[in-house]
């Protein structure tokens, strides 16, 4: 009996879960119309999980390293070409033509000159010889006359005559002015650019010495000479200007405009690093990295006054860079550990608990 009298209870409990089981949640009845529980269970999972994005984010260092990479840098060297070593051959060039010039000239000079004597030792026994000054004035006329045609035909002559190229002699002396020059275009190089720089140009200028002897020795037509030269030179800037990619390290000055733009650069990109500050740590913290920028950028402005060597440079914005990431990383451990502690007073833990 006691069974039975149980059996109709079981029933409508039964019946009773079933019903609450197919009965939907009012979110489903009225999608429209959340209910506050759900509402103020939302904020909250939102609220958790910004919570732990920020708490993530202060996790890793904000700044990775210094504001503007030493790269940049790069960009305040000259753009053009270096066109030193082609300048140097056309400057040798430029000189043979001169001696070669003054040779002609002097030989001219000399024909004229023996042209002259003639016709002086031509005059003396015609006027010696004359009986009245008549007879002077009529062999000195004829004379003239005819070594004036001579000179006048020689003077055309000379005018038609085209340059044929230097001789063996002035070729050789051009080459070993040129080979001289070298040193001292290396020891510029060097100062320029650097040892190594300097090092690894020597077989350009010795090929590009080595072939203006050959075009010297192989072109007899000045305007053949002179197109030959300029593919020599040509290839021989290619070539240093290869070398000087590769390995030089050049002189760097940094005008005020370039300063200024860097300054710009740096500016804006603490601006950056401030917003990330302001919203992990808030605004007063802003202030706090302001000193650490302000030194930062006033030590790189110093490095930009005097001219140094690139990589000597780059090296001090490096340097520079990493005190100022670290700097940083260090302000932003302490500012983690000011919220943990206002977390800790807050709640009433101990902080060297809240700690752990």
């Amino acid at each position: 009996m006691r069974n039975m009298k149980k059996g109709p209870f079981f029933v409508a409990l039964a019946v009773s879960f079933g019903l609450l089981a197919c009965t939907p949640p009012e979110e489903e009845v009225h999608p429209k119309r959340r209910s506050a529980r759900a509402d103020n269970l939302q904020r909250y999972v939102n609220k958790a999980q910004e919570y732990r994005a920020f708490a993530q984010a202060r996790s890793k260092p904000v700044v990775q390293g210094g504001l503007v990479d030493s790269s940049v840098l790069n960009a305040f060297l000259p753009k053009t070409q270096d066109l030193r070593v082609s300048s140097q051959i056309f400057a040798q060039k430029n000189l043979l033509e001169s001696v070669v010039r003054e040779k002609y000239t002097r030989e001219a000079l000399e024909q004229v000159e023996s042209l002259l004597n003639q016709m002086k030792e031509q005059i003396q026994p015609k006027i010696l010889a004359a009986q009245s000054a008549k007879e002077v004035a009529a062999a000195v006329n004829e004379i003239t006359d005819l070594y004036a045609k001579k000179l006048a035909d020689f003077s055309q002559s000379q005018e038609q005559i085209q340059w044929t190229g230097p001789d063996v002699e002035q070729s050789r002396l051009s080459r070993q002015t040129l080979q001289e020059a070298v040193h001292s275009l290396l020891e510029n190089i060097a100062l320029d650019y650097g040892n190594e720089c300097a090092e690894k140009t020597k077989p350009v200028l010795q090929k590009a010495a080595d072939d203006y002897w050959l075009v010297l020795s192989s072109v007899n037509n000045r305007q053949d000479m002179e197109q030959e030269l300029i593919r020599v030179g040509r290839g021989a800037d290619a070539a240093f200007n290869r070398v000087i990619v590769q390995y030089g390290d050049p002189m760097l000055s940094v005008s005020e405009a370039q300063a200024a733009s860097l300054r710009v650069q740096l500016i804006e990109a603490q601006q950056e690093i401030e917003s990330q500050f302001e919203k992990l740590y808030g605004k007063d913290a802003v202030l706090q990295t302001r000193e650490i920028f302000e030194n930062y950028k006033n030590n790189l402005e110093q490095i930009l006054q005097k001219p140094a060597r690139l990589s000597r440079m780059q090296e001090a914005f490096n340097r520079e860079g990493e005190v100022y990431r670290q700097e940083m990383l260090e302000l932003q451990v302490r500012l983690n550990e000011d919220l943990e502690r206002r977390s800790a007073e807050v709640r009433g833990i101990p902080v060297s608990v809240a700690a752990k």
